[in-house]
């Protein structure tokens, strides 16, 4: 059993695989290392494990894990993992971009990737078909821009998830609002449609993959375009460890 763990900006994502499979999942808004702690003691039994942060490295994490499983990861830009990495700023690459990256081509080989990740930023990553990670566009999410207007400027309100549920790109906004939104979403929206159509042009037969805490509301906009894979980090953090794991055995 392979225990993965992702520290995000604001949530700690963990995850049970077995097989490639996830069999149990966690997510909670504390990301202190004792939260860790507490999980695993439900989980008895993991052989391996894999800590990623996108925030401050913290190594409470790794040692925590240490402390139960014999075989752990701490995933940073010097872990090997299965893609070649063709960015030009490998030590500042988030490792939530790379294990993405890694999860699309483990579920997409040998393809055309754009992988569209809607968290607290908007990432927007190529993987080529030849097994390289090119890099590619982070703007920020949809709550950072809503928390812009509002934080920024004097009177405009701070638009919440039941404004922008019901945007509507064909209608004209008539309030602030709805003006907020359509900004906003229909940014976002023009955005990504654009960045596809210039990979599109690009690359050969590309396969266009969403994820992140926001995606579900922009899979809606897009319909049979793209494929929206919530666990797409996730899925990659466990083919990197399984891919350390092996790594090793071959020494």
């Amino acid at each position: 059993m392979n225990l993965i763990v992702d520290i995000g900006n604001s949530r700690l994502k963990a995850a049970l695989f077995e097989d490639g499979l996830i069999t149990q999942r966690w997510v909670s808004d504390d990301c202190r290392a004792e939260r860790l702690e507490a999980l695993l003691a439900e989980v008895p039994g993991a052989e391996r494990a894999i800590v990623a942060s996108t925030a401050q490295a913290d190594a409470a994490y790794a040692a925590c894990l240490r402390r139960r499983i014999p075989f752990v990861v701490e995933f940073d830009n010097r872990t090997p993992v299965p893609l070649r990495n063709g960015y030009g700023s490998p030590a500042t690459l988030g490792a939530d971009r790379m294990a993405a990256a890694v999860g699309g081509a483990a579920l997409w080989p040998a393809r055309n990737l754009l992988i569209v990740d809607f968290g607290s930023a908007i990432t927007q990553d190529v993987v080529t078909a030849d097994g390289v990670y090119r890099g590619g566009s982070i703007s920020p999410g949809l709550s950072m821009r809503f928390r812009a207007l509002h934080d920024y400027t004097g009177r405009l309100p701070l638009i919440g998830a039941e404004d922008w549920d019901d945007y509507r790109p064909d209608e004209i906004p008539a309030t602030t609002r709805e003006a907020m939104v359509a900004g906003v979403v229909g940014g976002i929206v023009a955005e990504v449609a654009e960045r596809m159509r210039r990979y599109a042009s690009r690359y050969a037969d590309p396969v266009t993959i969403f994820t992140g805490g926001d995606a579900v509301f922009f899979e809606k906009r897009f319909k049979n375009t793209i494929f929206a894979n919530h666990d797409l980090v996730l899925t990659g953090l466990n083919t990197i460890l399984d891919y350390n794991a092996e790594q090793k055995n071959m020494l």
